[in-house]
C-alpha cells in the first residue's frame, strides 16, 4: 500500500489563493503567537537577516532559505540551506552560503515558546529564514507577529469537499480544535495534497518546501517551491497552495497588520 505523510514545520508564523466559500465560513480565533521569540522581536530577526544578505555586491536574484533547529527552544544548531531548484550551481548558491555563515555566527539563544502537547517536535522546532537579496527591508515580510492572521474555520470547507483525509478523521477532537484556530490552515493544506500518479511510478519521494506571504489584507502571495524533490512533487504543492483560502484578516505587530512569511514542508514516502 502506499501512503503520503506530510510534516510541518514553523517558519515562525505560521498559510493561500482565494476559494469562493472562504468568507462564507465561520472565521477562525486570531491567536497570540505562542512560538519562540526572538530577543529583541520579530523586527530585530529581520533586520539580522538582511544584514546577511548585504555581504554580496552585486546582489543575485532569488530566494534561499536557512533553516536551523532551536535544542530546548532557545539554543540555535543544525544550520543548512534547503535544496532549491535556482540554488543549484548559482552565484544565489555561493550568497546564500555567505549569509547563512553571517547568521550562524551571530544568532543569540531564543526565548522558548510554548510546546504544543499533541506535537512532539515542538520541543525542539525548527526555524526556516528566507534570504532576499534583492528587496529592500521595509518590503520584505516579517518571519513570525504578535498577532497571527485569522483564518475561515477549515472544517466546514473539508466537509464540502467531501475530503478524505478528513473523512477518516472527522471526529478527531485534537485534529477539530486546530481546523478551527489560527494554526488550522496548515493541516487544511496538508490535506489537499495527492500522491502524483506520475510520481509513484518513478517512485520519486522527498520534502518540498513552499514559500508564500499573507499580506497586510490577508491575501495569498509569492507562492514558490523553495525546497524541491522533483518536478511532479513540486507541481503538486503548488496546486494545493493554489486551494488555499484567503486570510480573513492578517498578521499584527505593535496593533498594525503586517506581512509575513510561512515556509511549509510536505514530505513525500512511499510504503
Amino acid at each position: 500500500m502506499k501512503h503520503l505523510f506530510i510534516t510541518f514545520t514553523t517558519s515562525l508564523v505560521l498559510l493561500l489563493a482565494v476559494a469562493p466559500t472562504a468568507h462564507a465560513q465561520p472565521a477562525s480565533t486570531s491567536a497570540v503567537y505562542t512560538g519562540p521569540r526572538f530577543p529583541g522581536g520579530p523586527d530585530s530577526l529581520r533586520a539580522l537577516v538582511y544584514r546577511s544578505t548585504q555581504l554580496i555586491n552585486p546582489p543575485p536574484k532569488g530566494r534561499a532559505v536557512v533553516q536551523f533547529e532551536l535544542a530546548n527552544g532557545s539554543t540555535p544548531r543544525n544550520f543548512k540551506l534547503l535544496e532549491s531548484p535556482t540554488l543549484i550551481k548559482s552565484p544565489l548558491t555561493r550568497a546564500a552560503e555567505t549569509a547563512m555563515s553571517f547568521l550562524q555566527a551571530r544568532m543569540p539563544a531564543w526565548e522558548p515558546g510554548t510546546p504544543d502537547p499533541n506535537d512532539p517536535q515542538s520541543s525542539n522546532p525548527k526555524v526556516s529564514l528566507v534570504l532576499d537579496f534583492a528587496t529592500p527591508l521595509v518590503a520584505q515580510p516579517f518571519p513570525y507577529a504578535e498577532q497571527a492572521p485569522t483564518f475561515p474555520d477549515f472544517a466546514p470547507l473539508l466537509r464540502a469537499q467531501r475530503n478524505v483525509f478528513f473523512e477518516r478523521r472527522q471526529n478527531d477532537a485534537p485534529l477539530l480544535a486546530k481546523l478551527s484556530s489560527s494554526s488550522g490552515l496548515v493541516p487544511y493544506f496538508q490535506m489537499q495534497i495527492r500522491y502524483p500518479s506520475a510520481a509513484l511510478r518513478q517512485r520519486q519521494q522527498g520534502t518540498v518546501y513552499l514559500y508564500f506571504e499573507v499580506s497586510e489584507t490577508g491575501a495569498i502571495e509569492q507562492k514558490q517551491i523553495v525546497g524541491s524533490a522533483g518536478l511532479d512533487l513540486d507541481e503538486e504543492v503548488l496546486r494545493a497552495a493554489r486551494q488555499l483560502p484567503a486570510a480573513t484578516a492578517p498578521a499584527l505587530h505593535q496593533g498594525r497588520p503586517v506581512r509575513v512569511f510561512y515556509v511549509i514542508p510536505s514530505s513525500f514516502k512511499i510504503q
